[in-house]
């Protein structure tokens, strides 16, 4: 299986090499290689229609399609994309709004998986978010190593690339159990491949697992609609925050419901505790202690400045497969990114819930296990010895990971950057957070 993933990812990267060569210039002459977006919310949402023969419930949200239509034209008319890029990002839009569709479906065929698991138990929600390229990932890692916790993993966020017509085939729930269970295998062949093919950033930079805890990025991308660009990921996230005011409660009431199936599909056993890791829930705190009353958050915090590097780094990495890159530009669209998320830190915090942890970056990296156990007394889970020799074991095998893919270096200057200048932007935030 190991060389069939190794020649299938290197046809892939053939594949994108040639399209990004040939198709601007078969373009000039009106022949496209592969599909061009459409150019209207309302284009893409009838081919849907006539293709699955149901649009999701959200089509009706006149905000959702704003966001959507923000979507296609980022996609068609971007300069900086490249050709396989915007393919790419098209059928990624698509399978979004399928996903969307086999949520939506689940619910309403098989209704006792929205019920919320252990009525009578504590049930607390743990919410990591904060600037990205602050420990998030490392700590989502540990903290799923606790007993009776669930994540979202890749495969679970689109159901192993279950098909809208496996969904509405099934008999029962065992049946679509079942139907998930192949398609799995399926998606992660797919997966690996394209890991190999596209997502070529080492392990020390951000570890890549289909079956790991993952960032809610996919699930809540679907909702909003605001990672529309590679380039500047979640760029707006502040603005869909303040200006989409009604559409962001819709999408954490639909988040709350398809995490409970998700929850359901994989587990027999429910689990007393979520714990749920994305930095694009950092504006969003008000709407989720609306649908989540009793969650309990980790900001995690750290110099701006570094932040600013080491995500820029990562953005040039990660999509150097799709875009032409412009180092300067990206580091101005990252550094107005996390100043923007900085201010909102700062102004939210007031509202904080009591069960509010901060984190530092340094506090994390010198003790992870102390910052876990913290964590887990705060939030009702039980921190035993057994629990802390996994987090130990995993840490050891984390750093055994990241040495053997080497360093991942980066500086300020290579983005045309200075760090007092990024500190003086986001001044409130150092000094209330002591970074």
């Amino acid at each position: 299986m190991g060389v069939v993933v190794l020649i299938s990812s290197f046809l892939l990267r053939l594949f994108r090499l040639l399209l990004n060569a040939i198709d601007p210039y078969l373009s000039r002459i009106n022949i496209h290689l592969v599909a061009k977006p459409p150019s209207s919310v309302e284009e893409l949402l009838a081919t849907i229609r006539a293709e699955s023969g149901s649009l999701p419930s959200l089509a009706q949200n006149p905000q959702w399609r704003e966001r959507l239509q923000l979507s296609l034209d980022s996609i068609r008319t971007a300069d900086d994309l490249t050709p396989f890029g915007r393919w790419i990002l098209y059928k990624t839009l698509l399978v979004q709004i399928d996903s969307l569709q086999c949520f939506e479906t689940i619910a309403q065929k098989f209704p006792e998986v929205v019920i919320a698991p252990h009525p009578d138990r504590n049930n607390r929600p743990i919410f990591i978010f904060g600037l990205y390229r602050t420990g998030t990932t490392l700590l989502h890692r540990l903290l799923s190593l606790y007993p009776n916790v669930f994540y979202i993993s890749t495969s679970q966020a689109v159901f192993g690339g279950a098909s809208l017509s496996d969904v509405k085939q099934s008999s029962s729930l065992e049946d679509l159990r079942r139907k998930i269970k192949i398609a799995s295998r399926r998606y992660s062949f797919t997966f690996d491949v394209f890991v190999r093919a596209i997502v070529s950033f080492p392990y020390s930079v951000h570890p890549v697992d289909i079956d790991g805890p993952e960032e809610c990025v996919g699930v809540l991308n679907r909702y909003l609609f605001y990672e529309t660009m590679p380039i500047t990921r979640g760029h707006d996230l502040v603005n869909v925050a303040s200006e989409c005011e009604e559409l962001s409660d819709q999408a954490y009431r639909l988040y709350k419901r398809d995490l409970h199936v998700m929850q359901s599909i994989a587990n027999s056993r429910p689990q007393s505790h979520f714990v749920l890791k994305a930095p694009h829930h950092t504006p969003f705190a008000d709407v989720i202690l609306r649908h989540f009353p009793n969650a309990c958050f980790v900001r995690m915090n750290r110099n701006p400045a570094e932040v600013v590097a080491s995500f820029s780094s990562l953005l040039r990495l990660h999509n150097g497969a799709f875009c032409r890159i412009d180092a300067s530009k990206l580091g101005r669209s990252v550094q107005t990114m996390i100043c923007s998320m900085t201010k909102e830190l700062v102004r939210q915090t007031p509202r904080m819930p009591e069960c509010t942890i901060d984190v530092r970056f340094e506090d994390f990296s010198r003790d992870p296990v102390a910052v876990c156990r913290k964590i887990a007394v705060r939030a009702g889970m039980e921190h035993t010895e057994a629990t802390e020799e996994k987090l130990t074991a995993s840490l050891i095998e984390d750093k055994a990971k990241r040495v053997r893919a080497g360093t991942h270096v980066y500086t300020l200057e290579e983005f045309g950057l200075d760090a007092e200048e990024i500190r003086r932007d986001c001044k409130e935030y150092c000094e209330m957070f002591s970074v």
